[in-house]
Parts: C-alpha cells; sequence; structure tokens
C-alpha cells in the first residue's frame, strides 16, 4: 500500500511576512486601510440598492504573520488558512521523500 496526499493547490498569492517596522497604507472603492505598530486597521465601506454598511476593523498582528492581498477587493487579509512560501513548501514536500 502506498502513502497518498491531496493534490496541492499551486495558486500564488501576493502576499507579505509582517515585519515590527511594517507600515503600509491602502486605499481602493471598497476599503481604506493602514499598518502600522502591528495593528492592521479596515474602513470596509459596501454600498447596495438602499443600503450603505461601513465594518471598521482593527487586527492586533504578530511579527511573521503573513497577509494575503487583493487590490481588487479586500485589500489586505489575515487569512484562516496557514500560506507559506514557495521555498517553504518545496522544503516541506522534499522531507515527504
Amino acid at each position: 500500500m502506498e502513502k497518498y496526499i491531496c493534490k496541492p493547490d499551486i495558486t500564488l498569492y501576493p502576499g507579505l511576512k509582517v515585519e515590527k517596522n511594517t507600515e503600509i497604507e491602502f486605499k481602493n472603492d471598497n476599503v481604506v486601510q493602514s499598518i502600522k505598530d502591528l495593528v492592521l486597521k479596515s474602513k470596509t465601506t459596501i454600498k447596495g440598492d438602499n443600503f450603505k454598511s461601513v465594518y471598521n476593523t482593527e487586527i492586533k498582528l504578530n511579527e511573521g504573520d503573513v497577509l494575503i492581498f487583493e487590490e481588487e477587493g479586500r485589500g489586505y487579509v489575515k487569512p484562516v488558512e496557514e500560506f507559506m512560501t514557495v521555498d517553504d513548501v518545496i522544503n516541506e514536500l522534499n522531507c515527504l521523500k
């Protein structure tokens, strides 16, 4: 009997690893964001027929957290899933051999 794993998703996502001195400002039609002092602040506005919702979010980050970037969507997001660099994934897969 052989061992199998799920076929890995090889989609590449733009993003960054947070450092203690990471400072960023981003704005699009839906979101205004800033990162400073390991805090991600977002103001997200959603508009529709006869409604408008505004969400203010503040997320405490840790050094080493990975944020994924959606330019046309939500800006920087802290994913629930664990993301790794391509090199880190290759190293882990080589350990399985």
